[in-house]
Parts: C-alpha cells; sequence; structure tokens
C-alpha cells in the first residue's frame, strides 16, 4: 500500500511538472500552469484528508495561525496557496500537501511553548511546499520511467481500482518521511525565513530539541516532521551549524518562555523572581524598588540559557566587589541593602534558577 501510494502521488505530479523519463532531484518551475495544477491536485487531497482526520473548527485559533502564517509567506519563492488548518489528533504532527496547504494537529500546538514554535513548524512545512519535496522525494524512492506513470495516470483518471487507492490512502502518502538532507533544506531554509519574518530562528531548534525527550516518551512511530527516526540529533546540530555560520546568536530563553524575571510586592516586601522562585526580597522601601527594577533590566538583557557557568562571576574585594555576567556589571556590593546577601550567594542563586530552566530541554547542550 505505502508503495503504491507514493507512486500515484508521483503519477499526480508528473501531469502537472515537464520531468525527465527519470525525475531530477530539483524543485519545479513556478509556472502559473503548473501551480495552478499543483493547488488543484492538493485541494482533492486536502478533501480526503479531512474525511479521514477531524477538522477543529476554531476561529480565534486560526486566525492566530493565520497571522503566522501571513508574516511567513512573503518570504517562499513560489506562490502557492499557504493555508493552514488543524485536525484533531493528540499526537504532535504537521504535514503540507501540494499547492501549500498545511496541517497541525491538537497534539501539535499543546506541544509548542510559543509563537515562534508555531513559525517554526509552519516554515518547515511551508518549505516542503515551497521546494516541491514530496516529487523529490517519490523520485527517489520509485525510479518510475513516463510509461508506468502514464498507466497509473490513466487508472486513476477512469476509475475503478485506481482511483480508490488515491482517495482511501492519500493521508498516508503525504506522511511518508523524507530523506535527511530534505530535512535538513527545510529546517535551513525555514530558519532564513523566520529570520526575514522576524521570529527568533532559535525555534527551529527548541522545536528538535524537545523532540529527543519526546521520543524516549512515547512508544508510536509519528509521521511528519515528528517521525520518530534516528536523524533528529543530526538535523539539530545541522541546524545549529547553520546558524552559527550565519552570524545567527543562539538564544532560547524567548522561545521557550523561560527565565522570566518579575518585580512584584507581596505583603510588606518588595521581591524579584526567576520563573516565579524568589531571587532576592527586601521590606518595602523606595530605594529596594529601584534597585530591584534597574536589576531586572540587567538580568533580562544578559540572563540566558545558553550561559556557561563562568560566564557568571564575582570579581574583586569589598566595597569594589562586582557580580558579573559575561564581563557586565550587574550589581556591586555597593548597591547592596541592609539584609541582603553577599554577592556570590546571589550568584549561587543565579546559577539555581538557570539550572531549574534548563530541565524543561533536559538533552539540550546548551554550551555548543
Amino acid at each position: 500500500m505505502r508503495k503504491a501510494v507514493v507512486v500515484l502521488i508521483l503519477a499526480s505530479f508528473a501531469a502537472l511538472y515537464t520531468v525527465s523519463p527519470l525525475l531530477a532531484d530539483a524543485s519545479p518551475a513556478p509556472t502559473s500552469k503548473t501551480i495552478e495544477r499543483e493547488i488543484k491536485m492538493g485541494k482533492k487531497i486536502s478533501e480526503q484528508v479531512e474525511k479521514e482526520m477531524p477538522r477543529v473548527l476554531d476561529p480565534a485559533e486560526e486566525a492566530r495561525l493565520g497571522m503566522i502564517a501571513g508574516k511567513l509567506i512573503p518570504y517562499l519563492e513560489r506562490d502557492l496557496e499557504y493555508k493552514v488548518r488543524i485536525v484533531d489528533m493528540k499526537e504532535p504532527n504537521a504535514f503540507s500537501l501540494p499547492g501549500g496547504m498545511t496541517y497541525i494537529t491538537t497534539g501539535m500546538l499543546d506541544f509548542l511553548k510559543s509563537d515562534p514554535e508555531i513559525a517554526a513548524v509552519l516554515a518547515h512545512e511551508f518549505i516542503h511546499a515551497d521546494r516541491a519535496h514530496v516529487i523529490v522525494q517519490a523520485a527517489r524512492n520509485n525510479r518510475l520511467n513516463i510509461m508506468t506513470i502514464a498507466g497509473i495516470i490513466a487508472a486513476t483518471q477512469g476509475g475503478g481500482a485506481g482511483a480508490m487507492i488515491m482517495t482511501g490512502a492519500m493521508q498516508t502518502a503525504i506522511m511518508n518521511a523524507y530523506s535527511i538532507d530534505l530535512e535538513k533544506e527545510a529546517d535551513a531554509r525555514g530558519i532564513d525565513v523566520l529570520t526575514k519574518a522576524g521570529y527568533n530562528p532559535a525555534a527551529m531548534l527548541t522545536m528538535m530539541e524537545r523532540l529527543k525527550i519526546e521520543q524516549l516518551q512515547r512508544a508510536y512511530v509519528d509521521p511528519g516532521i515528528f517521525q520518530t527516526h534516528p536523524e533528529v540529533e543530526e538535523r539539530v546540530e545541522a541546524a545549529l551549524k547553520y546558524m552559527k555560520d550565519k552570524g545567527i546568536e543562539v538564544q532560547r530563553k524567548d522561545v521557550l518562555q523561560s527565565l522570566k524575571i518579575d518585580v512584584d510586592n507581596v505583603s510588606d516586601d518588595v521581591r524579584i523572581t526567576v520563573d516565579g522562585a524568589v531571587l532576592l526580597s527586601h521590606p518595602k522601601d523606595p530605594e529596594a524598588d529601584k534597585l530591584f527594577r534597574e536589576l531586572k533590566t540587567r538580568l533580562d538583557e544578559t540572563l540566558e540559557l545558553e550561559l556557561a557557568p563562568y560566564d557568571i562571576q564575582v570579581m574583586g574585594a569589598g566595597e569594589k566587589q562586582l557580580l558579573m555576567i559575561k564581563g557586565r556589571v550587574i550589581l556591586s556590593a555597593g548597591e547592596l541593602l541592609a539584609g541582603m546577601p553577599a554577592l556570590a550567594e546571589i550568584r549561587g542563586r543565579i546559577n539555581d534558577a538557570l539550572i531549574k530552566a534548563r530541565k524543561g530541554n533536559l538533552l539540550t547542550d546548551y554550551f555548543k
């Protein structure tokens, strides 16, 4: 059945593009005629997908996804109909159809932590459609000649068994695995699109890094972007290298919504917290409030999940002693108010907050 579905997908694409007897690993030329036919085919597949997978009609969530998609689409190469729909499935998954239609599961939306992570998944899937990866993969998997393709097209056009397989198994076809190089291309080009659209490209890393934990926790085999295959770590390494080669600084905290610094008042105290845990507390007075708000600004600008232990240091002695993060002064001994702990203890509390924040992505190497 799997082979038959791949054959049918390939046959359908053969009707869209001019190809050699053995299809090449190249994206089709973006002519208006081929795009129109590709979109038409995608719509037919979409009808079958929604017969098999219940669509979730949530206007607010669809509007949110549409807004995110709208920021990505201007940076794609081909003028396809990039739309996003939600389907009811507990497993985290996403997949794109010919023509640009992309489906994301309710499980995926629960899995992702922020709009940048949603944007990363959509960018990855949009690139698969934009680069026509399904035809590239099908050509690699099945060295079909034109006569074979023509026979299958005739069978599907005439109804009967061919048409039944086409309508009954399309969703299996769109969930087939892509080769690692196509996955890496979708990741890399997706990073470019995220950057241009104003999203933190580290989102492409964070959602894959958590996938490694997901693989250990779940027994099922996922299709699409979250299929369980051993290449996920290779994809993470490739994406990380790509970002560093492009000079993109990796900063995960905003994507993961972690290391949130807040200043609040509880009873008679003013407190500064990291992810809800108290870092410092002092009896309420204007001086303490001012100091804690200044410290919040400094920590917001310097505290990152990627900090190594030696990046946070206490230097000097006495009143000139300084707490520093990557060479920037965060707090001086002279600023400490009565009853506040020493800088060395504050450094320890900051490190504890970092360790706690990193526990959400235990398998991530933050120091690469």
